[in-house]
């Protein structure tokens, strides 16, 4: 194997590889003789609306320059020029470097365009520009630190008062990628700040020295460490860099290994190597990553013990995991006992591990040996997180669709007047907020069945108000009439995190309405529904509404009811007034009732089959 700093061979990386799947990057450098799978329409639509973006930003950029900005026109350059005119144009020290492409730094292996070079103090400072919200309303985070595009330095920067950064790591990796390239050509501000310019149309400031990404501490996940966007950066890339060169060494010797193994991750749906993967990820119980929430540390953990599949998490011992759960150092009380009579009280072991003690004796566990004989120390070095791995991977194994969580809470909540709510929504902001009523007691207060809040055309801050108000009104009037005829009231939703973001964020230049929002989502009449599910049922698989929706019987109207599909068919949708407009939006709107109904549907099944199904231990 070749040594893990060689790379000689490996060509300078750009500033998306630091935030790409590992694996992705090693099956880049392989030069393998398969055909990629093409990037799905939703995707390309995506790269096509981005790419507008930027040009118009850029033609906003030209509006508000200041003496001395310099714009690189690289579709009237090639790309060598463009570098010669931005060394030109740092040696100048132009305030603002409009369409940067740096010099490649063949020592680190860095290449990279930044959007933007903004002049701060002593050097400059790496601003991006990116086609999607960057801001969310003032919560617990601090406030945003923002400029205008006229004045765009950090010292024209300015807190805002009434929005956080809606914080985005691979935006912020890709920031302090250009941070070390400016480094390496001695030309980086002493502060260490980079810019995002989004749909604002402000640039929002990320302090990239300042910790504020929680990152494993150690390969099994039991500590976490707050690391800077710098400290996070670096290490991602490194080890990707290291990546590179071993696959491009295994290129030339077949027994070189390489670094990493395939694994289930969220770049998966779009990445053109998925294939490759799932030849390996889909074999036999199927691969432990195929698990829903279990985190890189983990998976590795469960690697390096040699649980490779399913098959093998769901044979690791349920009752060692349901002491790990419970703050119980098994690996510990294992090491004690393996030296100790048999008869020993397992106080005399470590007897100042009270609470330890006592949630080992409810377990009728008292001696020596009986942690011994009953608990198994494979299962034992791993954190408490091994719990949901063993029942998912049980669940996922088993012959029923869905099971009982063992303690599990199956309470489903009910209301006489039943609203089931879902957003829809693009990268410019929201442009629907979709309703179904159920009237579960015939109380006439409102119209039962589907109703769509929605604005045609591109989202805007006022669109995306006017909407929202429509659709804010209409349930607060139904809430108020309720109460006066003394019916309750419950609105759901899946996966509130979403919603909730939006709402804050539509309704937080309106202080009156904004606290009304924020007293709702901390009430009682707003459920989310896939927290319920989650407290009380168990599948294997992931709990997204298009995974649990058809386990309850649901179907929805339109063919491929994905998010990613409805993107492209707002774009027809929001194209003029002709028949695939109207088609569009018809299917838009089929498609949100789906989500909504899906909710509905999944709650009724929820009640109906509290008592019958088995639980999976």
């Amino acid at each position: 194997m070749p040594a893990r700093h060689d790379y000689s061979t490996v060509p300078p990386l750009g500033a998306y590889v630091a935030k790409r799947c590992p694996v992705r990057v090693q099956l880049d450098h392989l030069g393998l003789d398969v055909e990629p799978i093409p990037l799905p329409a939703d995707a390309l639509l995506r790269m096509e609306q981005g790419n507008a973006f930027e040009a118009d930003t850029v033609a906003a950029l030209r509006d508000v320059a200041g003496p001395g900005w310099a714009f690189i026109d690289e579709d009237h350059l090639s790309p060598a020029d463009a570098r010669t005119a931005t060394t030109r144009a740092i040696a100048d020290q132009a305030p603002v470097i409009v369409g940067a492409n740096l010099e490649a730094d063949f020592t680190a292996k860095r290449a990279g365009k930044p959007d933007l070079l903004v002049w701060h103090e002593d050097g400059y400072v790496p601003v991006d520009i990116k086609h999607h919200l960057t801001l969310d309303a003032l919560d617990k985070g601090p406030a945003a630190i923002v400029s205008e595009l006229a004045d765009p330095g950090p010292p024209a920067a300015e807190p805002d008062p009434l929005h956080q950064l809606r914080r985005n790591k691979d935006d912020a990796l890709q920031l302090a990628h250009y941070r070390r390239m400016l480094e390496a050509l001695g030309v980086a501000a002493t502060e260490p700040w980079g810019g995002i310019i989004g749909k604002e149309a402000r640039i929002v400031w990320y302090p990239l020295a300042e910790p504020m990404w929680r990152t494993p501490a150690k390969s099994d996940g039991k500590k976490v460490k707050q690391r800077t966007t710098l400290e996070a950066y670096d290490f991602e890339f490194e080890f990707r860099r290291d990546i590179a060169a071993v696959a491009l060494h295994h290129q030339a010797d077949a027994a070189t290994e390489l670094l990493v193994e395939p694994m289930r991750c969220g770049e998966c749906p779009t990445c053109p190597w998925l294939e490759v993967c799932n030849v390996t990820l889909l074999a036999g119980s199927g691969d432990a990553s195929l698990l829903p929430q279990l985190r890189y540390e983990q998976w590795r953990a469960l690697r390096n013990a040699g649980m490779t599949d399913r098959d093998g998490v769901a044979a690791l011992d349920m009752e060692t995991a349901e002491l790990r759960a419970n703050n119980v150092d098994v690996a510990r009380w294992l090491e004690d006992a393996a030296t100790a009579d048999p008869a020993t009280a397992i106080a005399e072991l470590r007897p100042q591990a009270k609470k330890q003690i006592g949630t080992l004796h409810a377990a009728g566990i008292a001696t020596a040996g009986d942690i011994v004989e009953r608990l198994d120390p494979a299962t034992a070095h791993f954190g408490s997180w091994i719990r949901m791995a063993i029942l998912n991977a049980r669940a996922a194994t088993g012959p029923e669709p869905v099971y009982l969580l063992p303690g599990g809470v199956t309470d489903v909540p009910r209301a006489d007047i039943e609203i089931d709510v879902d957003m829809e929504s693009t990268n410019d902001g929201v442009y629907m907020w979709g309703a179904y009523v159920t009237d579960r007691v015939n109380t006439a207060i409102t119209p039962e069945g589907y109703r769509a809040f929605v604005g045609w055309e591109p989202p805007t801050p006022d669109t995306e108000t006017v909407v929202f108000r429509e659709f804010w009104d209409w349930m607060c009037d139904v809430r108020l009439r309720a109460a006066e005829a003394g019916h309750t009231v419950a609105a759901f939703c899946w996966h509130e995190g979403a919603e909730n973001r939006e709402m804050r964020r539509i309704t937080a230049p309106n202080q009156e309405w904004a606290s009304e929002v924020a007293a709702f989502i901390g009430s009682d009449e707003w459920v989310d529904m896939e927290k319920v599910f989650k407290a009380g049922w168990i599948t294997g698989e992931g709990t997204s509404l298009k995974a649990i929706a058809p386990l309850a019987g649901h179907v929805w109207e339109v063919d491929d009811p994905g998010g990613g599909l409805s993107m492209v068919r707002f774009a027809e949708a929001t194209s003029g007034d002709g028949p695939e407009a109207v088609d569009a939006q018809a299917w838009l709107e089929a498609y949100n009732r789906g989500d909504v109904e899906a909710t509905a549907t999944i709650r009724e099944w929820l009640t109906r089959i509290n008592s019958q199904l088995p639980v999976r231990a």
